[in-house]
């Protein structure tokens, strides 16, 4: 045990032989004190003197010196190395996961370029999209084209106005919405929408519309089935504070029925981008074209949505929490001839605000008037019910 305490420390180690050089050293320091001047007697007083005890070798051999000199002062590199932060990379499912379930903050978000669209952002979970540095905050609109990435769901509630016996295409420019079937009086339709984030790149919108109902001909009796069901691939090419642009492929699945404006085949390429050019001011649009693959109960339709608005206030209004005005223009074309080319234009002026403190719950609406071509009604009101996740 002495001999391990001894090596612990070399401070240690020099104590242990002052102390023992004191032990043995009080009568030479005694005799070094008092000198006679009588040398004989200064001899002989030496001489009775007790003989030093001799160092033990058993402690030479204890008392050693440490393998390793310990420096009191840790030695400093002249340079320094540096490393960069590695960079954590998820499998597959834990980005699918996280991207549905994570709390998608901000601070994971960063821009994306179209020039990286093949290597970048497919392992990264989603992140929720800062406000333009103009302002606006990244959020979709009814009845126009979204242009971003969203993770919320909604029920969505169209109400269609005395349709006519004219011709007609779609009821609205959006590819999962009904017909104009052949009939007149009012239409109703209902469906349940939730975007699911994939990753940063890619999410996919499902549509459900569980309510299509209207009026048949001639007995004016309401006729209620379920609608065409649609999925859509949404890949983000360019993601920029004030900027982002989406490639869309939308699959429109036949499981209505033909007396309320569905049992259509889709398959829906398109385009869409957002732009916070302005202080509080966006411009939003898309462009595609429906391509039917079913039955011949629909034609092609090439469609376009271009609209304008302006954020009113901000999240910490006391009420109508970043209500936003906009208006809407949009088109649809037969582009095959199977409705002898008809275009319908629709002007739809709308709104958006929220109404709790943490942004999750929202209030959209929007009013669908047809301007030009055949008129398949009057007046069409829609509204929806949006809670973010």
């Amino acid at each position: 045990m002495h001999a391990f305490w001894v090596k612990e420390s070399p401070l240690t180690l020099a104590w242990t032989v002052a102390l023992w050089v004191a032990s043995q050293g009080p009568t030479r320091a005694h005799a070094q004190e008092v000198v006679p001047a009588d040398g004989v007697a200064a001899n002989a007083r030496m001489a009775d003197s007790p003989p030093r005890p001799a160092l033990d070798p058993g402690i030479l051999h204890e008392i050693e010196e440490p393998s390793e000199p310990v420096s009191p002062i840790p030695v400093i590199p002249e340079h320094p190395a540096t490393y960069a932060p590695a960079r954590v990379v998820s499998g597959p499912l834990d980005v699918i996961r996280e991207s549905i379930f994570g709390a998608a903050s901000t601070e994971g978000w960063h821009p994306l370029s179209l020039m990286t669209f093949f290597s970048e952002g497919w392992d990264e979970a989603y992140a929720k999209s800062p406000e333009g540095t103009n302002g606006a905050p990244k959020q979709n609109w009814l009845g126009v084209a979204d242009g971003v990435f969203a993770r919320l769901n909604s029920l969505n509630f169209f109400f269609t106005d005395h349709m006519t016996t004219n011709s007609g295409l779609l009821l609205t420019p959006l590819p999962w919405a009904p017909a104009k079937p052949k009939t007149n009086g009012n239409a109703y339709f209902a469906s349940y929408n939730i975007y699911l984030p994939i990753n940063q790149r890619l999410e996919l919108l499902l549509v459900v519309p569980f309510l299509a109902s209207n009026t048949t001909s001639p007995t004016g009796n309401f006729v209620t089935n379920f609608g065409d069901l649609t999925i859509s691939e949404r890949f983000r090419l360019i993601e920029q504070r004030n900027f982002s642009m989406q490639a869309l492929l939308t699959e429109r699945t036949a499981t209505g029925q033909t007396v309320n404006g569905n049992n259509i085949n889709f398959i829906t390429p398109s385009l869409e981008f957002w732009w916070n050019f302005a202080p509080k001011w966006v411009i939003r649009g898309g462009t595609g074209i429906n391509i039917d693959t079913g039955r011949k109960t629909a034609t092609d339709v090439y469609f376009t949505n271009l609209a304008m608005g302006r954020y009113l206030t901000d999240k910490n209004a006391r009420f109508f929490k970043e209500f936003v005005a906009h208006v809407a223009i949009s088109t649809v074309s037969d582009v095959l001839g199977r409705k002898d080319y008809i275009s319908d234009v629709y002007i739809a002026p709308g709104f958006r605000f929220g109404l709790d403190r943490d942004q999750k719950w929202y209030v959209i609406g929007a009013m669908q008037i047809p301007v030009s071509g055949p008129h398949p009604y009057d007046w069409q009101p829609d509204f929806a019910l949006i809670r973010n996740y």
